[in-house]
């Protein structure tokens, strides 16, 4: 039954050889739903802006590109929820240390072992199912497993940049999300103009009550929710 429900969510692959990553990407698809493969940093980061996979797995070293690391740093600048787990071989054991400071959620050793692997993921799936249901207040709250709000268990209609804006709140509970960060998950790293920032967190103020998007001066916008 768990291994069904891996199949709902979808997968980032990160490796730089072809040749590898085609093959390991056939297996992979017979768990998840979608699977993207990313041979190196830069796209690795467009496909994540882009698509929010459920779980990201990265080679830890790319030779052709900055190494699996500097993409997780990235990552977690702003998100500290989506499971992340390493592709590793016995010689990166000096990164290993580097990456228990990215709260990673495991790795896995190469070559890579079916049997390790779905255990690895059976893992990130449950770190899921303990984020799916955020409560804002007494009457409000979000199912990222719909990717729905709903008030007294009414569903409350999101456009999509504000769904896209609430999840990268509640997500980053903790963090103050700065203009650059809008710019890079809601917008693709594409610059925006400030009065469209501001009609957007206006208008999800308006739908989860404007005491819950706190503005801090000169910095950004963080989410005020218990």
């Amino acid at each position: 039954m768990e291994l069904n429900e891996l199949y709902k969510l979808s997968l980032l692959y990160v490796e730089d050889d072809e040749s590898v990553s085609q093959s390991y990407a056939s297996s992979f698809e017979l768990f998840f739903q979608n699977v993207y493969i990313a041979k190196n940093y830069e796209e690795a980061l467009e496909i994540y802006a882009k698509n929010s996979p459920d779980i990201i797995l990265v080679d830890i070293e790319l030779k052709n590109s900055l190494n699996g690391m500097a993409i997780v740093k990235k990552i977690r600048e702003d998100d500290v929820g989506t499971p992340i787990v390493f592709l590793t071989s016995y010689s990166d054991n000096k990164y290993l240390m580097e990456a228990i400071n990215l709260q990673i959620d495991g790795y896995i050793i190469k070559p890579l072992d079916i049997v390790n692997f779905q255990q690895s993921m059976l893992k990130c799936l449950k770190k899921i199912r303990s984020q799916q249901i955020v409560t804002l207040d007494s009457k409000l709250y979000y199912d990222f497993d719909s990717l729905e709000l709903f008030e007294e268990n009414i569903k409350v209609k999101l456009g999509k940049k504000e769904n896209l804006l609430l999840q990268l709140f509640l997500k980053n509970r903790n963090k103050i999300i700065s203009r650059n960060d809008l710019e890079f998950h809601i917008w693709n790293d594409n610059y925006i103009s400030d009065s469209a920032i501001k009609n957007l967190i206006g208008s999800l103020r308006r739908k989860i009550g404007k005491e819950k998007i706190i503005n801090i001066s000169k910095i950004g916008w963080k989410i005020n929710i218990e």
